[in-house]
């Protein structure tokens, strides 16, 4: 058995399932207890003995503890268990590409000339003049997300767009991967266009979720090509200040902050969902090679992987739980 990526589709359905288990076993129990109460009531003690002689508490138990569990595996199998990976071969016709782009103030990096953001903007707008076909839209990230430009083939308007994109179009400060990958799987329609992610940052992803949120786009079948913006080197962060004159900044011991390119992170990031890390290059060859490939169809696999569903699974067990429970008896077998 292939375990392979294991996961619920909605996890948060889950606790409703332990919660409501957890009621109905306390029910019935509630239940068994006033039935007890109410047969005291009704018979002298003497005899009350006598007439649960052939009654078993630890049956009830049992019956109990098989609906009640019965009833967790239906909420388990509505919180859609997925594991092993199952390998669908697209047919897509052209591309959807989403890029997803890196607005913190590390991009204002010199170790791209002028800068990082710049480069990568300049390599943004070749890469769509060279493809020619398909939908493109836009995501600018640091801290936060937002959708800057809607999948669409007016290419004059995503140029404008791009232009006006720049370190002030995020207003949360820090460098969060993980949203921007989820901003960046809604933009896409249901279509069968082939999806593509790119990625253009220089990989410090000061929220960690970078990893995790490329897993989920694999199960949705999308590919995410990551885009190193800037040199392992990396160098000070220039801003300018409000004297109007520029400035680098520092961390609270007055020492100049550093950033370097996180091939690392990138590389990981990519590989969930069968894509391909890349640096950008000062002239933006890497952006040119990764069009070519796309062209080409030799960037990736070319297939959608989602997780196998396994709800029979759960709902085999509940209903063999139900079975059992009627066949099972609360009387003793010596009162038999």
């Amino acid at each position: 058995m292939d375990f392979t990526d294991f996961h619920f589709e909605s996890p948060g359905l889950l606790a409703v399932a332990a919660l409501a288990a957890a009621a109905a076993f306390g029910a019935l129990r509630w239940t068994e207890r006033r039935r007890r109460l109410g047969l005291a009531a009704f018979a002298a003690e003497r005899l009350l003995g006598r007439l649960t002689a052939g009654y078993s508490t630890t049956r009830r138990l049992t019956k109990d503890l098989a609906v009640t569990g019965a009833l967790a595996l239906i909420g388990v199998a509505l919180a859609g268990p997925r594991w092993g990976v199952e390998v669908t071969e697209q047919r897509a016709t052209t591309e959807d590409v989403v890029f997803v782009l890196d607005v913190s103030k590390s991009m204002l990096v010199a170790d791209m000339r002028p800068n990082r953001l710049a480069r990568a903007k300049a390599s943004i707008a070749n890469f769509v003049r060279r493809k020619g076909t398909g939908s493109v839209g836009l995501v600018a990230f640091s801290g936060q997300a937002f959708l800057q430009c809607p999948l669409t083939r007016d290419y004059d308007a995503f140029f404008r767009t791009l232009t006006e994109t720049d370190t002030t179009s995020i207003q949360v400060p820090g460098t969060d991967i993980g949203r921007a990958l989820e901003e960046a799987e809604l933009a896409f329609a249901k279509n069968r266009n082939r999806k593509l992610v790119l990625l253009l940052t220089d990989g410090e992803d000061l929220e960690s979720g970078g990893v995790d949120a490329a897993k989920k786009l694999a199960r949705q079948g999308l590919v995410v090509h990551a885009v190193g913006v800037g040199t392992p080197a990396g160098g000070p962060i220039t801003v300018i200040s409000a004297l109007g004159t520029p400035d680098t900044l520092k961390d609270a011991g007055g020492e100049e902050i550093r950033s370097r390119l996180d091939e690392e992170t990138l590389t990981k990031v990519a590989e969930a969902t069968g894509g391909r890390f890349i640096r950008l290059g000062q002239a933006g060859e890497g952006m040119e090679a990764l069009r070519l490939a796309i062209q080409a169809g030799t960037d990736g696999t070319g297939a959608t992987r989602r997780g196998v569903p396994r709800e029979e699974w759960f709902l085999s067990l509940a209903l063999a739980l139900v079975v059992l429970e009627s066949l099972f008896s609360t009387r003793r077998p010596s009162a038999r």
